[in-house]
């Protein structure tokens, strides 16, 4: 199944405005990638640049596309995810208005019922941010 064939919508819970991926590109067992244009109507610009605060959410929402593709494809509800923290966050450059950027996501573990990745947010392979995020999925 080809993850980019889904409404980016119909993977996340997150509803406009606060949709901050455009297209999940590609999924893995352990990994994916996702894309976003950045426009100047996105809640996390300032300035003419999307900031921090926007591509820890970028980074969140391949995860939370990547858990809900995954969960679509078995047949099963998408659920709400909550980040329940950002580590060792290093910001090297901010993308401007206009740009697509890209995101990486990898699972580094499962501890306690928290997903434990490593996220990177990419321009033209240039290395922008990169963090490690816990996410509690809500079991139902």
């Amino acid at each position: 199944m080809d993850p980019s064939s889904f409404n980016i919508e119909d993977l996340i819970p997150q509803r406009p405005p606060m949709v901050m991926i455009d297209h999940l590109v590609h999924a893995e067992e352990k990994s994916a990638g996702g894309r976003l244009t950045v426009r100047e109507s996105n809640l996390f610009c300032l300035n003419g640049y999307l900031q921090e605060s926007g591509m820890i959410e970028f980074i969140a929402q391949t995860a939370a596309a990547w858990t809900g593709f995954k969960q679509l494809s078995a047949g099963k509800e998408v659920m709400l995810g909550f980040i329940g923290s950002v580590k060792n966050l290093v910001v090297y450059s901010m993308p401007a208005v206009d740009t697509t950027i890209e995101s990486e996501i990898v699972l580094d573990s499962e501890v306690l019922g928290y997903s434990i990745i490593i996220g990177r947010v990419l321009q033209k392979g240039k290395l922008l941010a990169e963090c490690e995020m816990r996410i509690k999925l809500e079991n139902k």
